[in-house]
């Protein structure tokens, strides 16, 4: 990914004060501010959890991403004042300061808003009197570190073509709902990486349920499959849900037709891409496998399928058992 950075504000949301602090002057851009921007926006941006989305034509976004062309301070304040407003109207969304940043992603020109919860922190204060005192001050208003991430975000492409969103659950109007996209984008939100390949997994589960009587054994073999056919190489061009399904049931017709159609049904398309990112491929490398009892077993899914190494074995009663093979002991 490639970000160029032009200008950047930051205005701060504190909702215990009655009006926000919108800054009138753009934040000076040293060696470390652009590492610690960058750094945020490249983790927002390729975040599992970002959802691409468009926007309502009749959204007051799209006007203001034609003023940030021109004006990106005005802009700016009054996404941030919009975007304060509603924080008022729900006070579950929790205080933060704003960053905005007009920069080119992969040569698009866009406005990116990096939304940064306060964490707390403790800090180290001296005072002077009649000797040193060294004492512990908790500040409850600091930032997250380079190494942390936004807990909002949204990128918008200034000709208004393309948006992505990273949001968060809050208590709106009594449940636990979205805000972001809804209400300051007025944008219609697809789903998140994340949410597409658990999406892709269900599906599979429920072929294997409907066709192969499974006993709950679907998701960790659907897991080494992907892990097997599609993740292997680094910079491999993520698959289509069609890629997927050849790959899960080749010759099998009546399940390719079936996994088809729940997908459609979950407004997922064939010739959709689904992204399997590091972390979902670390997540299913190790799948967990919990008896009645309540013991876990992390079972690597490159020997799941191995009958050398674990062998399910189908009890009279419905459930299945696990005998581990070739076990070496300290003794």
């Amino acid at each position: 990914m490639e970000i160029q950075i032009h200008s950047a504000i930051l205005h701060v949301l504190d909702t215990h004060s009655d009006q926000p602090v919108l800054a009138d002057l753009l934040l000076e851009q040293d060696e470390e501010s652009v590492r610690y921007l960058t750094a945020h926006l490249q983790r927002a941006f390729s975040s599992e959890e970002a959802r691409d989305c468009h926007f309502d034509e009749t959204s007051p976004l799209l006007e203001l991403l034609q003023m940030a062309q021109d004006d990106f301070i005005s802009a700016s304040r009054r996404i941030a004042h919009n975007w304060f407003e509603l924080m008022q109207q729900w006070p579950a969304i929790p205080s933060a300061d704003v960053l905005f940043v007009l920069a080119e992603i992969d040569q698009v020109p866009c406005i990116a808003a990096l939304k940064l919860n306060y964490k707390s922190a403790w800090l180290h204060v001296s005072e002077h009197s009649g000797g040193i005192v060294n004492r512990l001050v908790r500040q409850p208003s600091a930032l997250p570190s380079s190494t942390g991430k936004a807990d909002e975000a949204f990128f918008a492409a200034l000709n208004g073509s393309i948006c992505r969103v990273i949001e968060k659950k809050y208590d709106i109007d009594g449940k636990k709902s979205n805000y972001l996209c809804r209400s300051l984008l007025h944008a219609v939100s697809g789903y998140s990486p994340k949410e597409k390949l658990e999406v892709v997994k269900a599906a599979a589960v429920e072929v294997n349920q409907q066709f192969y009587g499974s006993l709950g054994m679907d998701e960790p073999s659907v897991a080494a499959t992907l892990i097997e056919n599609f993740c292997e190489e680094k910079d491999a061009a993520p698959p289509t849900a069609s890629q997927i399904c050849e790959a899960l049931y080749g010759e099998l017709p009546h399940a390719k037709e079936a996994f088809t159609r729940i997908l459609e049904e979950k407004a997922v398309a064939p010739t959709e891409t689904v992204t399997i990112a590091p972390a979902a491929v670390r997540r299913m490398e190790n799948q967990k496998l919990k008896a009645v009892s309540g013991v876990e077993i992390k079972v690597p899914v490159e020997v799941y399928k191995d009958p050398s190494a674990l062998e399910f074995i189908q009890n009279e009663d419905g459930t299945t058992s696990l005998l581990i093979k070739n076990i070496v002991t300290p003794f």
